[in-house]
């Protein structure tokens, strides 16, 4: 029985291990992307490249172009990556060359800034498209369709209908969950959907009523809506479609991204509720990981946006801020003194580590 019971444990602990690793793989990705994009619009531009590397710590593998002089490394620690420009740190008390990263005009070094983000952006975009193609939508179609109280009122919908669009209006049920509930609260008389029945759209008007039906003890109960129990399936969509859907997700993960930071910040919200470090990201990827390909494509499109916009904040070590120190740069003229500028950023990578470490804390103890 012992042996039974560790054999099952050991496979657990197996199983986990695999999740974990899928986690730090994702993890890398996106960083990678991130760095990446600093790469390429760098190396569009102009600039030059110390190193690309995949990873921290000691290099594993390397390789120094003889066109370019880059070297190209695999480091051991999958914890992300970077890209090293050449004098991108040096301070006042360095003699800049045309090859230092902070020769090159302001609006060239915003560019290569903003580049991380926008790469994690279309990462987003692009997955995310391939995620409504290949899995869908979830989307409510009818279990049981119940007539109104009202004679006059006729139930319009048929069990098997699946409603994916209200008022013209398609719905979004991955972005906004619940979102056919909170369309139809903005009614109280007729409403138009659009749904699919054998295979084809159609558009049905539906009314908007007192109904009866059964609860779960199978009681007759009365109550007001549109007369329908729904469970969710999902709905494939064409490229286009997929497309803009991908916009909307991402449109829609910005706002709650900004409501929970608001939150925090108001106090609404508890750290622990919102936030999280690495750690607690590789976690969720992790659990999200057990779904299949299906959640782990989920948490790569959703963690890319999150990238992005956690990046383009104002915070001393992240691009926002550098982006903020060479716009000041553009507006004067001159340069705030690099020295300066660099212990800022020195310390707020660190704080950026020390607050990762509290929040992972916080989120497991909460």
């Amino acid at each position: 029985m012992g042996l039974v019971l560790a054999a099952v444990t050991f496979a657990e602990v197996m199983k986990w291990i695999g999740y974990i690793l899928i986690a730090l793989l994702c993890l890398m990705f996106m960083i990678v992307v991130h760095e990446f994009g600093h790469f390429v619009v760098g190396r569009l531009l102009g600039f030059k490249v110390d190193e690309f590397a995949v990873g921290f710590g000691p290099a594993i593998l390397k390789h120094k172009s003889k066109k370019s002089g880059i070297q190209f490394s695999l480091r051991c620690l999958p914890l992300g990556g970077f890209c090293a420009f050449h004098g991108e740190t040096a301070d006042d008390d360095c003699v800049p060359t045309k090859d230092d990263f902070n020769y090159h005009k302001p609006w060239k070094r915003i560019l290569v800034f903003i580049a991380g983000a926008a790469f994690n952006l279309l990462s987003a975009v692009v997955l995310c498209t391939i995620f409504f193609m290949a899995y869908g939508d979830m989307m409510p179609t009818v279990v049981n369709a119940y007539q109104f109280e009202d004679s006059a009122l006729v139930q319009q919908l048929q069990e098997g209908d699946m409603i994916i669009a209200v008022d013209g209006k398609s719905l979004y049920n991955t972005a906004v969950p619940n979102d056919l509930q909170q369309r139809i609260q903005k009614y109280t008389d007729k409403m138009t959907v659009t749904i699919v029945r054998n295979g084809e759209q159609m558009d049905v008007e539906i009314c908007i009523g007192e109904y009866v039906s059964k609860n779960s003890d199978g009681e007759t109960v009365k109550a007001n809506g549109i007369g329908i129990s729904v469970k969710y399936q999902e709905y494939k969509f064409g490229f286009i479609e997929s497309l803009g859907r991908s916009f909307v997700f991402i449109a829609k993960l910005f706002g709650t991204i900004f409501t929970a930071i608001g939150g925090v910040i108001t106090g609404v919200l508890g750290i622990g509720e919102t936030m999280g470090g690495t750690v607690t990201a590789i976690e969720q990827i992790a659990q999200i990981s057990q779904i299949g390909f299906r959640g782990v494509l989920f948490a790569v499109c959703a963690l890319s946006a999150n990238i992005a916009i956690m990046n383009l904040l104002p915070i001393p070590a992240l691009d926002g801020a550098h982006v903020v120190f060479t716009a000041i740069e553009w507006v004067r003229g001159k340069p705030l003194n690099r020295k300066v500028e660099n212990i800022i950023h020195t310390i707020g990578l660190i704080c950026l580590f020390l607050l990762a470490i509290v929040l992972d804390v916080v989120h497991f103890i909460s």
